[in-house]
């Protein structure tokens, strides 16, 4: 597709590269997704079945506010925390939002 500038004269624009929804950020700013099941706990027993669980790892450091002196946090991956009742699930999740992933 061409587009036109202001004087009207054809020009192929650079692709551009899509925004992640909610962000600012290009798909290739996003941190490799870690894909994991959660361990079993001490005080656990019997054989209930643990979820798997997609989540990032933290990419920028917590910081103080100024104003208030509270933590905060401006990493809007921190919190994504998903969980899947099996593996195929969680890796056709991540493949069809285009996240790179590890499996664990």
């Amino acid at each position: 597709m061409i587009r036109t500038d202001k004087t009207g004269l054809g020009h192929n624009f650079p692709p551009r590269h899509p925004k992640q929804p909610g962000t600012n950020l290009t798909v290739s700013e996003i941190p490799a997704a870690r894909i994991y099941r959660e361990p079993k706990s001490v005080m656990q027993g019997g054989s209930r079945k643990r979820p798997w669980v997609l989540e990032f790892p933290a990419s920028r450091p917590l910081s103080a506010d100024p104003l208030t002196g509270w933590t905060r946090n401006d990493d809007p991956f921190r919190h994504v925390r998903l969980n899947f009742p099996n593996r195929e699930s969680a890796v056709a999740f991540a493949e069809r939002q285009d996240w790179d992933y590890q499996v664990r």
